[in-house]
């Protein structure tokens, strides 16, 4: 059981690089309504990057303490969507995640190349 959830909870992360482009987390480390966010940076940065290495993700500090942290995923075509995280718990920023890699399986994209007469065709 705990091999099977352990696999679930990976699968989430490998998934993000072929949906997501860039993952972009903007927070004042220091505001106490960045705790969950530091701590997802913390704990899952490193798996995120070692299981999708060239989508960029990114880990903006601002300085004024009022702001509240944003979690940005940049799609396909210039596609952007954001999730306010201020307050969250690492378990609700994670959740936060998973929504907007959610989000960008139901966008509109490129699917599969296939081969017609020696060349691939876009199918969108």
């Amino acid at each position: 059981v705990l091999v099977a959830e352990r696999e679930r909870e990976m699968a989430w992360r490998a998934a993000m690089g072929p949906t997501i482009q860039e993952l972009r987390i903007l927070l004042n480390p220091s505001a106490t309504q960045s705790t969950g966010v530091t701590s997802f940076i913390n704990n899952q940065y490193t798996f995120i990057k070692a299981l999708n290495p060239s989508m960029p993700f990114l880990v903006r500090e601002s300085s004024d303490s009022s702001h509240a942290p944003v979690i940005y995923a940049r799609y396909a075509f210039g596609e952007e969507r954001s999730r306010d995280v201020s307050n969250m718990s690492e378990k609700e920023v994670t959740e936060a995640v998973k929504g907007l890699l959610a989000d960008g399986t139901t966008l509109p994209g490129i699917g599969f190349l296939p081969i017609i007469d020696g060349s691939p065709k876009d199918i969108i």
